[in-house]
């Protein structure tokens, strides 16, 4: 019994023993002040990369179709592919961004040291201009961003067929005439 409470007076003290071990050097006295805030703890840096990472009109076998750097508002549905390394058992967040404003975010646990993953959005055919999407991670770093431009589609020829061209209005033709 005597040798459990001597284990547990050993543990007891273990705390006191690797604080001491861990904390920051000391400053020299002339550049210590004694009312001195104290220095943030560092927050552990990201290891993840993007390797890959490009917006696309579909996701097919996980991989994007094609790729978009300009899309016309008559689409209003677009997906951003981004593929990342080395942040096995990481949170990284897909955040949508249009001119400048933080419009969607979507979240992700990357599961394996290669993992892709991909968001998408509908997108609003009245918000034309840059799109972004910055790829984050846990601790709030930027480990990529992508962007496209959503532009106005060029406005329709009314009532054409489809093999007519489109220039000024075509005059009907004129009815057979009975003799």
């Amino acid at each position: 019994m005597n040798r459990l409470y001597a284990l547990l007076a050993a543990l007891a003290v273990l705390p006191a023993y690797a604080a001491d071990e861990y904390s920051a050097p000391a400053q020299p006295a002339a550049a210590a002040q004694p009312s001195a805030a104290p220095q943030p703890i560092a927050q552990p840096k990201s290891t993840g990369i993007v390797a890959r990472a490009q917006f696309t009109n579909a996701i097919q076998d996980r991989e994007p179709v094609d790729k978009v750097s300009n899309l016309l508002n008559d689409k209003n549905r677009i997906y951003f592919f981004s593929e990342i390394k080395d942040a096995f058992n990481q949170k990284v967040t897909h955040r949508w961004e249009h001119n400048g404003k933080v419009m969607a975010e979507t979240s992700f646990d990357i599961g394996g040291n290669r993992w892709r993953v991909y968001s998408n959005k509908t997108l609003d055919p009245n918000q034309t201009g840059e799109w972004k999407v910055s790829v984050v991670d846990e601790t709030g770093n930027t480990l990529g961003a992508s962007t496209f431009t959503y532009d106005k589609a060029p406005a329709a020829a009314a009532n054409l067929p489809a093999d007519a061209p489109a220039t000024a209005a075509q005059p009907a033709a004129a009815a057979p005439q009975k003799p």
